[in-house]
């Protein structure tokens, strides 16, 4: 299940979201069972205002952003894709992806 996330949508559920870093994330061959030296995208690490906590989401780019710490940033195309993750009790797990990251100018960046 894919749904589309406008800006408002957003900031509705996050608040207002500040860059904290970013980093790879391998392609995992699962025939070998291995992670492989391939990236494949990127983890965002995002502060929130309104959760009060930081959110990961992944980034699908190879390259990191060119933004300062703890800028506040807007997403791009932000997708919500859950999936289920099995084991002894089936697990809703919220996904978040998007294709684009930018710097929000004159929104109070150190």
């Amino acid at each position: 299940m894919l749904i589309n996330l406008t800006k408002e949508q957003v900031k509705d559920v996050f608040g207002e979201l500040r860059y904290m870093g970013a980093d790879y994330c391998y392609r995992y061959d699962k025939g070998n069972q291995k992670r492989t030296d391939e990236v494949e995208a990127l983890k965002l690490h995002l502060g929130s205002a309104k959760l009060g906590n930081s959110v990961d989401i992944r980034l699908e780019t190879k390259e990191l952003p060119k933004i300062e710490p703890y800028a506040v940033v807007e997403l791009e195309n932000a997708v919500y894709d859950p999936y289920v993750q099995r084991g002894n009790f089936a697990v809703l797990v919220d996904r978040i992806t998007c294709k684009g990251i930018r710097a929000v100018v004159g929104k109070g960046n150190v």
